[in-house]
């Protein structure tokens, strides 16, 4: 099961940003240049999260600034949407959504799950 890009799914929520009230708040992103994460879920519930976490953000900045990140990290089992918000005073918050790599009808299968597909 190849599922969703999280970049892409990143990508798009970030331009429709302006529609959801965030027009005041400063974004940033960390962008390395990395190979698409793909993970085992649909591209609607993926957005839906992201979008989430941008909305929760941006309440969160008050006017201030957004910086964005994807960690993923080797060998670690699931894939992090960092937000670490600065609010206008100076107070920094972080906030966060994960993302599983496993794919959750396989996970009884053990290590070998893709290994036959």
């Amino acid at each position: 099961m190849r599922g969703a890009c999280l970049h892409c799914a990143l990508a798009r929520v970030l331009r429709r940003a302006a529609s959801f009230g965030s027009a005041s708040v400063e974004f940033r992103t960390l962008a390395a240049r990395s190979d698409p994460v793909w993970l085992p879920t649909t591209g609607y519930r993926l957005c839906r999260a992201v979008r989430d976490l941008v909305r929760r953000a941006c309440a969160a900045a008050d006017g201030g600034s957004v910086k964005l990140a994807v960690v993923d990290l080797c060998g670690k089992s699931h894939v992090e949407v960092t937000a670490v918000v600065r609010h206008r005073d100076g107070a920094t918050r972080v906030l966060s959504c994960a993302f599983g790599r496993q794919d959750p009808r396989a996970l009884g299968r053990g290590f070998a799950e893709y290994a036959l597909s």
